[in-house]
């Protein structure tokens, strides 16, 4: 009965799992310094850009590790103190797989360097590609709001260095803060072929702007970015789903991301830090993200303590709500979805540590499930199961609705606030009373999900292709033509995966209903950046199996 809900509800007629065999390459041995990642700038190349062969066809994958030998840290190819691994599979599964963890003898932070170092070393190359399709061209053509965002951003990260220079040793939401900062420092260091150096960088790399890249939407907002066309979009970036199986046989939650193509690089990615259990319980994450991105970003990840974290974002109508969005007292959205999954035992403290420091920024409706308080076949408990959390700038609103999970048996998001307070100051309850799209109630998603939520074999194809749509058509609203967004992946999982923190994936945009995406005969090949991409996106759902030991 399990296995039948399971597969109803995430689409698939027979469970598969992929399974690979690990290999050591030759042990080598190099001091630090002399270590050098060189890469090739490939930004002026556009077409021309060559691919090396059989590139993202692993099967196996590569290790990478820094250990401690006479105090002076080494890169060797086997475990000793911070171990990655990685395997590039995007032609083979829609996806690359990374792997890292570190032994507890040393400081967090340093860990954190040290773990990021070695992510920057091993997936140099698709981080680059990654780089070029998304923040490479950031500011072309937008240099007076990207003037205004670097000061923003500099001003903001002096403000955390202070707090983390002057934090108590014994404070872990500002020794959190560190090691978030720590770890995106060492994967710029490793991927830029700088020496290790354990320290923070407080500078507006492109690793940087990868990891901010969610707080831009708001600040583009917020400092008057001018929209490109192509990417305008009605707020609609994800819909996300929890579902309770009939006679609470089982437990799902699972997420669909909506965005540009450009972003189909991904990555499932795995983080283990030997730090205390007692201090940072979340030590331990699993989520689908992006290269060079220390968080899920989307979001979908499953923690060390039980919880399942997910997330769709909320457009901010009302644009007089981000005078509340400062430089100084506040922490960007990304920093504190890592300091909150690190720190959180229980729905209600995830809450409670996410809304320190708001910075009214990549406004997001978040849903918190605990898997410890669920039993299959048992009844639903009336309190701690489940959270949603809503923010704004100046406002975060949160509440424990499993009792309303409990009655409804399911919980849908789909980038429209849930609390009334939420809806009302950020605009959509005037939107929504204007036109049916951004009505909680009303819109499609809200139907969709309404009506099929019992028919649990249909609910994974909620998701929209933004592509299929006519260039020259006339549609109500623009996120409804032919622009640069669509659904790109699905995760999902259940009590028995979430146990071992995997979950079923599935990349590339919809397919079925729909033709397969295919950039040779996609009309926006030519307006979107897509190196390193497959041609062709008919993947199937991999339940992958981390090779890390989590216990």
């Amino acid at each position: 009965m399990l296995i039948k809900y399971y597969l109803g509800l995430f689409i698939l007629q027979i469970a598969f799992f992929f399974h690979f065999k690990t290999r050591l390459l030759p042990l080598f041995i190099s001091l630090i310094k002399t270590i050098k990642v060189t890469f090739k700038d490939f930004s002026e190349e556009k077409e021309e850009f060559k691919f090396e062969e059989n590139e993202g066809y692993d099967v196996d994958y590569t290790y990478k590790s820094i250990c401690i030998i006479d105090e002076k840290p080494i890169v060797v190819n086997n475990l000793d103190f911070a171990l990655g691994r990685f395997r590039n599979a995007i032609n083979i599964s829609g996806w690359s797989y990374l792997e890292v963890e570190t032994k507890g003898e040393y400081d967090p932070a340093f860990q954190a360097y040290a773990a990021g170092y070695v992510e920057g070393v091993l997936t140099q190359r698709v981080l680059h590609l990654h780089i070029q399709n998304t923040v490479r061209d950031y500011c072309k053509d937008f240099q007076n709001y990207c003037k205004k965002l670097m000061i923003f951003l500099h001003e903001n990260m002096q403000y955390v260095k202070r707090k983390i220079d002057s934090a108590a040793k014994d404070d872990p939401y500002w020794q959190a803060v560190k090691m978030a900062y720590m770890q995106l420092t060492g994967i710029w260091h490793g991927y830029s072929g700088s020496k290790f150096d354990p320290s923070i960088q407080y500078e507006a790399h492109f690793v940087m702007l990868l990891n901010s890249n969610g707080d831009f939407y708001d600040l583009e907002s917020k400092l008057n970015k001018t929209k490109d066309p192509i990417d305008d979009i009605t707020g609609g970036k994800c819909s996300g789903l929890i579902k309770v199986a009939p006679n609470n046989a089982d437990l799902f939650i699972s997420q669909v991301t909506m965005s540009g193509f450009q972003n189909m690089l991904r990555m499932l990615k795995l983080y283990k830090f030997g730090v205390d259990s007692i201090l940072y319980p979340g030590h331990t994450s699993t989520f689908a993200g992006y290269p060079g991105v220390i968080y899920s970003s989307d979001d979908f990840a499953l923690t060390s303590t039980g919880l399942a974290v997910i997330e769709t974002t909320v457009k901010v109508w009302n644009t007089s709500l981000y005078e509340a969005t400062k430089t100084q007292g506040q922490v960007l959205c990304w920093v504190r979805a890592v300091v909150a999954n690190l720190l959180s035992r229980t729905p209600r403290e995830w809450c409670h540590i996410f809304k320190r420091y708001n910075s009214g920024t990549y406004n997001n409706q978040w849903g918190i499930l605990d898997y410890k308080r669920f039993t299959p076949g048992k009844p639903l408990p009336d309190s701690g199961l489940f959270y949603v959390l809503e923010q704004m700038p100046g406002h975060v609103y949160y509440q424990d609705l499993s009792l309303y999970l409990k009655e409804k048996t399911y919980f849908a998001s789909y980038n429209i606030p849930f609390f009334k307070k939420a809806s009302k100051i950020s605009g959509f309850l005037a939107k929504g009373n204007e036109f049916y799209w951004f009505n909680w109630t009303e819109c499609p998603r809200a139907k969709i999900f309404s009506r099929d939520q019992n028919k649990v074999i249909d609910l994974d194809t909620i998701s929209s292709r933004g592509d299929l749509n006519e260039p020259n058509g006339t549609y109500p609203l623009p996120g409804m033509g032919h622009v640069n967004h669509g659904a790109l992946d699905y995760k999902g999982t259940n009590y028995e995966l979430a146990k071992q923190l995997r979950f079923r994936a599935w990349s590339g945009p919809t397919y079925g209903n729909v033709p397969v995406f295919d950039w040779r005969t996609s009309l926006l090949a030519s307006k979107v950046k897509h190196f390193g991409h497959p041609d062709r996106w008919d993947f199937k759902p991999v339940d992958y199996r981390w090779e890390t030991q989590l216990n």
